[in-house]
């Protein structure tokens, strides 16, 4: 068994911001969160869990016919968002999108793991990139800071998803790609012949 999970890749301008916010974050409260490694920031879509090895080849050639037929996302309104509001376990970026194709294709990709006989979070979607996991009650002067703090970015696109594996480590999880997928690639095909 491996642990598996899937997630949107975020671009590389949208990326170094929030590791820049991360940074500016760490140097007000060094101690107490969990800082997310800048190359493991994503779009978490769907995490699997524990997954058969003989069921990747199945589930990839699943996912690549979702992803040909996903258009490139855009994505808006990114904000901070420390979760849940009374005890805070999580700080993360929030972001909406108006295409409604990710929701369907998320529900197939629940679809068919369930056949598959995974069991998933039944927590409802939220595109959403986690910056850190909080270990211990924050300062209220850091959660009023963080919640002020604007993303410079209003929309971004988003034009990979990636099937990953991803390795627990004491120092912090370690994700390997297993397979990325390219989204909007059926309109080109079109386009090409």
């Amino acid at each position: 068994m491996i642990r598996t999970f899937l997630a949107l890749e975020i671009p590389a301008f949208i990326r170094r911001e929030l590791s820049q916010t991360i940074r500016e974050f760490q140097a007000e409260v060094p101690r107490g969160i969990k800082w997310v490694k800048d190359e493991n920031l994503h779009i978490t879509l769907q995490f699997v869990g524990d997954t058969k090895e003989e069921d990747i080849p199945e589930i990839i050639d699943f996912l690549d016919n979702i992803f040909l037929e996903l258009p490139e996302l855009e994505f808006f309104k990114p904000e901070i968002q420390i979760i849940p509001g009374r005890n805070p376990r999580l700080i993360w970026v929030n972001a909406k999108t108006e295409n409604k194709e990710i929701f369907k294709a998320v529900t197939r990709i629940k679809n068919k793991l369930q056949h598959l006989d995974y069991e998933l979070d039944k927590k409802p979607l939220k595109f959403h990139v986690t910056l850190g996991r909080i270990k211990k009650r924050l300062p209220d002067f850091f959660i009023a800071k963080a919640l002020s703090k604007k993303i410079n970015y209003e929309k971004f696109k988003v034009s990979e998803a990636t099937f990953y594996r991803s390795i627990l480590q004491p120092e912090g999880p370690i994700y390997e790609k297993i397979k990325v997928f390219r989204l909007g690639q059926k309109d080109k095909k079109i386009e090409n012949l």
